[in-house]
């Protein structure tokens, strides 16, 4: 079969692919041990803002987020206990053992990280959790799209180690050696928390927009106090063990996450308000949008004529689709 009628067979299976997708995604976020009281107080905020705004901003139901951190932090609708490794791993071993072929699996760590290569890890309480570890629980999602993020300083060495085909990382520093208080992290959270993140402006946070936020907020911090940065945030989602500063989000680097979201967002959002109609287009639109970023990333396999006989049709539907929202949104 030939490239080109890859693509096209590819296309026509992913409205429905894309439509399930919204309503399968499953977030463990744990929260480490913050050594001090402010950092405590600091990792669960982070953590139960970030659950908070995925359910209630973003549409993701309770039952599919669960936090697990200190056990001082007290009991919340997302709270499951103590981010022991027993725990988690118990925790991730059974959502992988039920997860759709389709679905999304969103791990984020928050806290305090240490070691290098294959021995970084998460600060916990009791045995940590290494690099070793999480490339192990991760796996056991061999057909579903990951997104392993990690917010923990010292935390960049940890992409070589779980790098993988079909799976998101992001890291808030570059190499394990940027071991200073990390603030990427924080802003991270924001950009499912506040408005700004959104750049395209389409009601959906992707990956790729969440880390850029974060990025530059966390520049800014560094540049209002005239301080030298110590964090240099990564992402990789190319199966490669090397991550990017700075990626593209239409080649190599960034691809991946760029369509990565964790939710529904509109679209949860207008069903949920009773505009089930215009939910159904705006579900069609990004589905469509999918289809045409997968022809616009195998450019480099076509030739020209197949690549303009793959894309125009899509683009022609892709244009009509916004039309009927723009009219019944009474913008035209």
């Amino acid at each position: 079969m030939s490239v080109a009628r890859s693509l096209v067979l590819a296309c026509c299976l992913l409205p429905s692919a894309v439509c399930r997708l919204e309503s399968q995604t499953r977030v463990v976020i744990v929260s480490g041990l913050g050594g001090e009281p402010a950092f405590s107080t600091a990792f669960a905020a982070q953590a139960e803002a970030l659950a908070t705004a995925l359910h209630n901003r973003f549409g993701i139901p309770d039952a599919n987020i669960s936090w697990y951190g200190e056990d001082s932090v007290g009991h919340t609708p997302h709270y499951r206990g103590e981010s022991t490794k027993p725990n988690v791993e118990k925790a991730i071993t059974n959502i992988a053992a039920r997860a759709e072929p389709s679905s999304q699996f969103v791990l984020v760590l928050i806290g305090h990280g240490a070691g290098d290569g294959a021995d970084t890890r998460i600060s916990i309480p009791g045995p940590d959790l290494d690099a070793r570890d999480f490339a192990r629980l991760l796996a056991a999602f061999p057909t579903q799209r990951v997104a392993f993020i990690n917010l923990t300083s010292a935390s960049g060495d940890m992409i070589a180690t779980v790098a993988a085909a079909n799976r998101v990382i992001i890291t808030a520093t570059k190499t394990a050696y940027e071991r200073n208080e990390s603030h990427f992290g924080a802003y991270f959270v924001d950009a499912f928390t506040k408005d700004g993140a959104d750049t395209d402006k389409d009601g959906r946070v992707s990956l790729l927009e969440a880390f850029r936020y974060a990025q530059l907020e966390t520049k800014r911090f560094y540049d209002n106090g005239s301080l030298m940065q110590s964090e240099h945030a990564q992402l990789a989602d190319d199966g490669t063990k090397e991550g990017s500063a700075a990626p593209t989000g239409r080649a190599g680097d960034g691809a991946l996450a760029r369509r990565f979201f964790l939710d529904g967002g509109k679209v949860a959002t207008l069903a949920a308000g009773g505009d089930p109609k215009l939910a159904t287009l705006y579900s069609e639109e990004f589905a469509l949008q999918e289809q045409v970023d997968l022809i616009r990333a195998k450019k480099g396999q076509l030739a020209a004529d197949a690549y303009d006989a793959a894309l125009e049709p899509l683009l022609i539907s892709l244009a009509r689709k916004a039309r009927e929202i723009r009219t019944l949104e009474g913008r035209e």
